[in-house]
């Protein structure tokens, strides 16, 4: 993880306002899918660093506390989670004609397994 200034004074309200701005980035990139995926890249491994180097030092060490803590988490909409889409949802924005040699292969391909 890179260094970061801890001397700058940040709220949960700059949370909102960092995440508008990286939305905005992406409103920015949106003809350019692999810029849009570097993002989703660096926020995925954000996510990942601050829950195993920041979120799982700080969880409770008791299980009543725990047990507490998966209660709140719960009733404030449950766990946050990187959603990872398939090629069959990456296909449903491609138009493919019948005759189309890219789709035989495909057939091809998942027939012959």
């Amino acid at each position: 993880m890179e260094q970061i200034d801890q001397s700058v004074s940040l709220s949960l309200d700059n949370v909102e306002a960092i995440s508008a701005q990286i939305k905005l980035l992406a409103l920015q990139c949106k003809d350019r899918p692999l810029e849009i995926l570097h993002i989703l890249r660096v926020l995925e491994q954000l996510h990942s660093d601050i829950c195993s180097e920041i979120f799982q030092p700080a969880l409770p060490n008791s299980r009543h506390a725990l047990f507490d803590l998966l209660k709140e988490i719960e009733a404030e909409g449950g766990w946050p989670h990187i959603y990872h889409r398939n090629l069959n949802q990456l296909f449903e924005h491609v138009e493919f004609l019948p005759s189309d040699p890219r789709l035989e292969s495909l057939n091809n391909d998942s027939s012959s397994k």
